[in-house]
This record gives C-alpha cells, structure tokens and sequence, in this order.
C-alpha cells in the first residue's frame, strides 16, 4: 500500500531555468537524482561550508536562479575557500547527493528525472534515527519494527547511542 512506501522518491519535471533551492536534503539521508530529459546544473558545497557564506537561510529557501544571479560570483572568488562541486548532468547520468552536502540545481532545459532519497547504515546513522524519532515518529515505529526483524545489528547501535529514543512496545 501506498502507506508502506517510503515519502522521499519522486519523479521531477521542470521547464528551463526552474530547479531546486540552495538546501540539504532532510534526515541525514543521501540522495540519487537520474536524468531522463534535459540538462540540470548542480552544485554541491562540502558538509563543512558555513552556510551563511553561501546564503542559506533557514528560514526561507531562494530559487536556484535567484541564487546564481546573488552568489555564484562570491563562490568564484580565488579567495573563497570552501569550493563545490559542479556537475553538468545529461541524459541518463545520475548525480549522487552524500548526506549534509548543502546542493542546488538549475535546469538548463526542460527536465525530467527520477531521484530518490534513502537512509544508510554508513555516515551518521544515530544522527539520522534522533532526526527520523523526532521528525517522523510514525514511521521510525515502523522502521525500528523493520530493523529488528532484518538488521538486529543496527538496533543495538540505537540502543547504545540513544536509548530514550527506542519505540515503544
């Protein structure tokens, strides 16, 4: 049912100079992003980049093609010392998203991609259940249900670094 699947997979359509604001994907979770149609431009800053220099602002994300016109300049600079990656994606390529990468993209062309956000055991995975118990309580009730019939192993890391956040029976 659709209840079970998981609410971070989609499938995106954009006309040309629309995309997806300077942001960091929610709950610790890396990310894949196959294009089918068009041309997207990506950058993604490393984890460590303070997020004030490269203007994001919690509170409000700005359209990718407002950001290109503030603050791909600053980034630019010799002198700025915290250097994205920039990716020219094309058909039928896929761009990885690691975890806490602040990213943005900007489609050059009419897009359609197919993306899919997903939970590993490798990187700050007790980071990512405090974030999923507190975000999603629901589904870590389920999740955790999952993991103790598929992958004990990884309810004792729970247990050991978060013991106040087990579900409840």
């Amino acid at each position: 049912s659709d209840n079970n699947r998981s609410p971070y997979r989609w499938i995106l359509m954009g006309p040309e100079r629309s995309g997806t604001g300077l942001h960091v994907d929610p709950l610790f979770t890396n990310a894949w992003v196959t294009l089918l149609q068009g041309r997207k431009r990506w950058l993604l800053f490393p984890p460590d980049t303070p997020l004030e220099l490269i203007g994001m602002d919690s509170s409000t994300q700005v359209p990718s093609s407002i950001w290109f016109s503030k603050f791909y300049d600053t980034i630019l600079k010799d002198d700025f010392p915290y250097k994205p990656v920039h990716v020219l994606q094309h058909v039928g390529e896929t761009v990885f998203v690691p975890s806490q990468w602040p990213h943005l993209v900007v489609n050059l062309d009419l897009t359609v991609s197919v993306t899919h956000n997903y939970a590993s055991e490798h990187g700050p995975f007790e980071d990512m259940w405090r974030e999923v118990v507190t975000e999603e309580p629901e589904f870590a009730a389920n999740w955790f249900a999952g993991l103790q019939a598929h992958r004990p192993d990884l309810v004792e890391r729970i247990q050991k670094s978060h013991p106040s956040t087990m579900p409840q029976e």
